[in-house]
C-alpha cells in the first residue's frame, strides 16, 4: 500500500507548528490551496522538499527517496541545524558536529507548548459541549477530572 504523501506532510506541519496561512503565504499559494494539495495522496516530492525547507522538517525519514530524486539542493540552502537522535546538531563547513543544548530545550519547550494548546483546546471543547447542552452543573466536574487526569499523565 502506498503512503498517502498528503496526510504524511499535514502531519508534519502540524507538529512543528508552522501555521497553514503562514506557510502558504511563504509557498507564494492560497491556504485553499495547500489544504487541496495536502488532500492528494501523491504530492510533487518537489513540494515536500519546499515545505521542508519552510518548516524546518527533513522529510527523508517518511520519505527515504526523496533526496534521491531531487538531487539539485544546494548545499547552501540546506538547514545547518540536521536533527541526530534526541537532540539537534550544528554542521558547520568543516563537517564536525556540535552539540547545541539550546536547540535541545528548545524542542523540549516546544513539545511541551503544543501539549499544553492540546489540553488547552481539549478543555474548551468539553466547555462548549456543556454549554450548548445546557448542562452547566457538571461544568467544575468535568473540568477538575479533566485536570487530574492530564497531571497524571506527566
Amino acid at each position: 500500500m502506498e503512503q498517502h504523501k498528503g496526510k504524511i506532510v499535514e502531519e508534519a506541519i502540524k507538529k512543528s507548528g508552522f501555521r497553514m496561512k503562514a506557510l502558504a503565504s511563504k509557498l507564494g499559494i492560497a491556504r485553499n490551496t495547500l489544504y487541496n494539495k495536502l488532500k492528494e495522496a501523491d504530492i510533487k516530492e518537489a513540494f515536500i522538499i519546499q515545505i521542508g525547507k519552510i518548516i524546518h522538517y527533513d522529510f527523508a525519514n517518511d520519505f527515504p527517496n526523496i533526496h534521491a530524486k531531487n538531487k539539485k539542493q544546494d548545499e547552501d540552502e540546506s538547514r545547518p541545524y540536521v536533527p541526530k537522535g534526541d537532540g539537534y546538531k550544528y554542521s558547520d563547513e568543516s563537517n564536525d558536529m556540535i552539540s547545541d543544548p539550546y536547540f535541545i530545550r528548545l524542542e523540549k519547550l516546544n513539545k511541551k507548548y503544543l501539549r499544553l494548546m492540546e489540553d488547552y483546546t481539549k478543555l474548551l471543547k468539553i466547555l462548549v459541549v456543556l454549554a450548548n447542552n445546557n448542562e452547566l452543573e457538571g461544568v467544575k466536574q468535568e473540568i477538575i477530572t479533566f485536570i487530574d487526569h492530564q497531571e497524571r499523565e506527566d
